[in-house]
Parts: C-alpha cells; structure tokens; sequence
C-alpha cells in the first residue's frame, strides 16, 4: 500500500509540475483580457475537459502508439526526461509563460474567441512533457492498483489545475507576481529532478 502511495504522490506532483497551472492561468487572462470573467470561467472548462481526455488517452493508449513506431519505452523515456530538463531549466529562469506555444500560436490565439482548444489544451496543457510523463508513468503502473493510482492522480493533478484556471485572476491577485515566481521556480526544480531520474532509470533499464 506504501508503495502505491508514493507511486500516486510521485504520478501526481510531476504530471502537476509540468501542467504548470499558474502559468496557463496567467496565459489565459493575457489571451481573455477583455471577456467576461464567466466567457474566461467557460474557456477554461474546456480546455481542462480536453486536457483529461487527451492525457487518458495517451495513458492508456500511448505505449502502443509509439510501439507502432518501432519506440522503445527506455527511449521514450530518455526523450521525456530531456523534455522535463529543458521544461524546468525555463522554469527555473522565470520563463514559463509563454515557452510552449510558438509566437504564430499565441498571435493566432489573440484572434480568436475560442483559444480552449488551441493554444490552452493543446500545447499548453497537455503538451509533449505532460504526454511523455503519463506513458512513462503508465509502463511503471503495477496491476490493477498501480492503474488505479495512475488515473486517479491524472485526474487529481488535472482537476487540481482546471481549479486554477477557474480561478486564475483571484490566485494572481492573492500570490502577487513575486509570489507567482517564486511557486513556478519551486516546480521547475521538482521538475528537475524528475526529468533527471527518468533519464537515469532508462539508461540503467537499457545497460541492466
């Protein structure tokens, strides 16, 4: 039971870290300025809505989608990993606003009275960090209580963020723009290390 405890706990902080909620939530008020706060409430419903559906998916799919093309999942790990670094380098130098969407996305974004889908869900969301993270925690899951843990933290780390994106104007004005930069740095180093340990546990899993 310890076990699979810190196998949700381990599952549910890194997945939240990459999801990087305080950062969409301010992504999203700078894309909504001028709408409603109910029309931005609405946004970010569906875009945490496609997010859940798009990280199931890949939890539980994901493994054969790559195995199709002849990916191992020590590689995918690797790959991860290398994400979560650079992810969490940015993160560290205070720059996780605006780092996963191209410049074309966000200009195309600001046009737009529907951003929930693109640029929010995906690739802000549920992006390449948070898709590699749910495989590589999926091909650690164990039996039925591993699976359990696995979807249960998906859904914890991504209701936890839907919340966040709801209320992303009253968490800016309560946590202060320093307040903000300092919770991002502190995820960025849990990231850190998270990205280092899936690199190291594919290159033991590959040379053992």
């Amino acid at each position: 039971m310890a076990d699979s405890f810190i196998f949700f706990l381990n599952c549910f902080v890194t997945l939240f870290s990459v999801l990087d909620p305080f950062g969409a939530a301010v992504t999203l008020i700078a894309l909504t300025p001028d709408e409603a706060v109910e029309k931005r409430a609405a946004q970010a419903v569906r875009a945490s809505k496609a997010m859940v559906a798009i990280l199931l998916v890949f939890a539980v799919a994901g493994g054969a989608i790559f195995a199709l093309f002849g990916i191992s999942i020590q590689a995918l790990k690797v790959a991860g990993g290398l994400i979560l670094i650079q992810l969490s380098l940015r993160m560290l130098e205070g720059k996780s606003l605006t780092y996963r969407t191209m410049k074309s996305e966000r200009d195309e974004a600001g046009g737009k009275e529907d951003i929930a889908i693109i640029p929010m869900a995906i690739p802000l969301l549920a992006g390449p960090a948070a898709i590699a993270t749910v495989i590589v925690f999926a091909d650690r899951a164990q039996g039925a209580t591993g699976w359990f843990m696995l979807i249960l933290a998906i859904l914890c780390a991504t209701g936890l963020t839907a919340l966040i994106l709801r209320e992303g104007q009253k968490m800016a004005d309560w946590l202060g723009e320093t307040g903000l930069r300092i919770l991002i740095r502190v995820l960025g180093l849990i990231l850190l290390a998270m990205g280092a340990e899936f690199v190291l546990s594919a290159v033991k899993g590959y040379f053992g």
